[in-house]
């Protein structure tokens, strides 16, 4: 197989937004088609350019590649807004190459200088594949996961690096099956890439590496694409359910809009444990009544209230006081009244009036009841 090495040293001015890639002087300048070299150059400006404002048209990326791989796109869109602290360097290519003279893999390091520090943002693998007279730029996840197990359980077809956990593999598959029918949504095959860490997903989708993903966000370890038909973890877990829930709704129930995120949030913890930690309904019960022991003046309305602002062992208040109450409202209702309590609007308008009608709580007794709650485990 024959391996070229592509310098890009020509620059092209985009009317949209000026892009202009920095040469690399340190490859070996192999190609010597000086119009394949020009093409790409300004196939790459055009294509960062419209990736810088947040907007890819169909000159260099493919609509329906773009809604399959939403993470990839978005997680390149707008790097290199300069703010007063922040200040980033031309895009710098680090490596490219062609193994058929036809597609190429090009290397792009995001850089610059934040509080006059020089820092990398991010190093991204792109595929180049040519289009018309230019060229156009897709995800690498293809073939940086051809080479993985497979394995169909239920109507969940699982991707995997190299072992698989028979046993939370089928509590996936059946609980999957579950939400379906308490959903009243048709039960089809879904495909779950497990990965084995947070690192091995960025670098599946050619995030060689990435400052802004750590292990605390809980999108980048559960999280679906292609419309809710793909769904990724990095948590080496193949019954990550919290991360798998909220995406659920958003996919498959009409008016997504109107989903007030705690209570979403608060279902998923309930059904699938606290984000990464797995911590359960019982667990998160002895954090609160520790946390009441400790601070008798807390008010469980206030710290609701608070959002992201309250958290009790880096669990987010809201998300865990809402998995407490859909846990009331499923022992005293039903899961079509808990998630009638997820459409209360995106801001909570009618999160308390709901409440309220599903099982008699306000914000006269919420605290009291989240301390009857928590005390009951």
């Amino acid at each position: 197989m024959r391996v070229y090495a592509l310098c890009l040293l020509c620059f092209a001015q985009i009317s949209m937004a000026q892009v202009n890639v920095q040469p690399n002087f340190g490859l070996e300048l192999a190609e010597r088609d000086s119009v394949k070299t020009e093409q790409l150059t300004r196939a790459l400006n055009g294509f960062l350019a419209e990736a810088l404002s947040g907007t890819y048209t169909e000159e260099y990326v493919d609509t329906n590649h773009r809604n399959r791989y939403d993470f990839f796109f978005r997680k390149l869109a707008r790097i290199g807004n300069n703010s007063e602290t922040t200040k980033y360097n031309p895009p710098l290519v680090l490596k490219s190459f062609t193994a058929d003279d036809e597609v190429y893999k090009i290397v792009v390091a995001f850089t610059g200088t934040r509080n006059d520090e020089p820092f990398v943002f991010q190093v991204t693998e792109l595929k180049v594949v040519p289009h018309e007279e230019s060229y156009r730029f897709y995800c690498p996840f293809e073939e940086n996961t051809e080479h993985y197990q497979s394995k169909q359980i239920g109507t969940v077809r699982y991707h995997y690096q190299s072992t698989l956990d028979p046993e939370k593999s089928e509590q996936f598959a059946s609980f999957k099956s579950e939400l379906c029918q308490m959903a009243n949504v048709k039960d089809e095959t879904i495909e779950y890439y497990c990965f084995e860490s947070l690192d091995d997903l960025l670098k599946a989708y050619g995030f060689l590496y990435s400052a802004r993903q750590c292990n605390f966000l809980c999108y980048d370890l559960g999280f679906t694409e292609s419309e809710g038909d793909v769904y990724i973890t990095g948590t080496d877990n193949a019954n990550y359910a919290f991360g798998f829930i909220g995406e659920f709704l958003y996919y498959n129930l009409p008016n997504s809009e109107e989903m007030y995120i705690p209570f979403v949030q608060g279902m998923a913890t309930y059904y699938g444990g606290y984000g990464l930690s797995y911590d359960s309904m019982n667990e998160l019960k002895a954090q609160f009544r520790e946390e009441l022991r400790s601070n008798p003046s807390v008010d469980f309305l206030e710290e609701f209230k608070k959002g992201r602002k309250s958290s009790v062992q880096r669990h987010f208040s809201y998300y865990v006081l809402s998995a407490f109450l859909c846990e009331k409202v499923l022992k005293e209702a039903d899961f079509e009244t808990a998630l009638g309590l997820a459409y209360s609007g995106s801001g909570g308008e009618a999160f308390f009036e709901k409440l309220q009608e599903a099982v008699g709580v306000n914000e006269g007794n919420f605290h009291q009841t989240i301390v009857e709650i928590i005390e009951e485990a």
